[in-house]
């Protein structure tokens, strides 16, 4: 089974994060290229440039009118309180960033497995930037992938996705979203309770961990994707963000590169039983082992098993996260959607 990566030589310079870790950002990506070329399983495939227009299905005119003059400035400066830098020429890259995930969709129909390495942007909100977020890149590809089938939507990062989960939790779309938290780590958002309304009714699944949580504590998280079986997808948007590597720059959780190979695997495991195809993205990391752990998530996505690094653990924060999966389990599905 093959792995299409998008990928075009621009990504290693395109980054969008806070000036003091723009350059580990763009490190990563160039050094993630490095390591994946040579696996024999990945076909790597050059995006198309995204029309303006696509932006839209999504983004407020205004709020797009805001980044094409940010875009004209002739300096660097921050598109919200101070994250989410712009600078010269940024709209260019972002209709590049966009263009992947178009790319990806339409590869969908001759790949089961995608994987966008520059990508994943799931704090943005349709009015606003937010998280090194400019604009919401998973949503358009969701927003595309749920006119041809059902869409569950598998978000593990260090960060809750806020904006993904607001833009989705009134749709009929299965969001499974893991991540750090204790209600003021950024973006201190994501409670377990927060379970969808309207049509999305049922449907959002949060499993906190605390901060520090382990191999362990992540694994258990990882039983709340029996629901997926449950609702029974055509395609997987899968944002596997590294920046809860145990030394990552923005320590926040305790895993190792053992857990992204995890992930991957089981989302793999997942895709076949399913018959779904899978559109997947990088998302967050700014460390040295980041590029490494994006490797190893795609050498799970490909169906390869590994550990090779020593695990994690923390008894007391795997048995916190055991009860909530426990609880949502419990929740399940609505019936009408099983």
């Amino acid at each position: 089974m093959e792995v299409a990566v998008i990928w075009d030589d621009r990504f290693g310079e395109i980054s969008f994060s806070h000036p003091m870790i723009r350059d580990v950002a763009k490190a990563r990506i160039r050094k993630f290229y490095e390591l994946v070329k040579g696996e024999d399983y990945v076909i790597l495939v050059r995006p198309e440039l995204a029309p303006r227009e696509a932006l839209t299905m999504i983004h407020t005119r205004e709020y797009l009118e805001k980044l094409e003059r940010a875009s004209q400035e002739p300096h660097i400066g921050f598109l919200d309180s101070g994250d989410t830098v712009h600078y010269p020429g940024m709209m260019e890259d972002i209709l590049l960033v966009v263009g992947a995930s178009l790319t990806a969709v339409k590869l969908s129909k001759f790949f089961d497995r995608i994987y966008i390495p520059l990508g994943g942007f799931h704090h943005a909100f349709p009015d606003r930037a937010m998280g090194f977020c400019p604009v919401n890149d998973i949503a358009i590809a969701v927003k595309l992938l749920e006119e041809k089938g059902r869409v569950a939507i598998i978000d593990v990062d260090a960060h809750h996705g806020n904006g993904l989960q607001h833009l989705f939790y009134d749709r009929p779309v299965l969001k499974v979203n893991v991540f750090a938290y204790d209600g003021k780590f950024f973006p201190g958002t994501g409670h377990y309770s927060e379970r969808g309304v309207g049509e999305g009714k049922g449907l959002n699944f949060n499993v906190t961990l605390p901060l520090g949580s382990g191999d362990d504590a992540f694994q258990e998280a990882l039983k709340v994707l029996d629901v997926v079986y449950d609702f029974k997808p055509d395609y997987l948007v899968v944002l596997a963000g590294v920046d809860g590597h145990k030394d990552d720059g923005l320590k926040s959780l305790n895993l190792t590169s053992n857990s992204y190979n995890l992930i991957g695997y089981k989302v793999s495991r997942l895709a076949k039983e399913l018959g779904a195809k899978v559109v997947s993205y990088g998302g967050g990391g700014y460390g040295e082992y980041s590029a490494y752990c994006m490797l190893e998530f795609v050498r799970g996505l490909k169906g390869i098993r590994e550990r090779t690094e020593p695990e994690t653990e923390d008894k007391e924060k795997r048995e916190y996260v055991r009860s909530i999966v426990s609880y949502l389990l419990s929740e399940g599905l609505p019936s009408s959607l099983k």
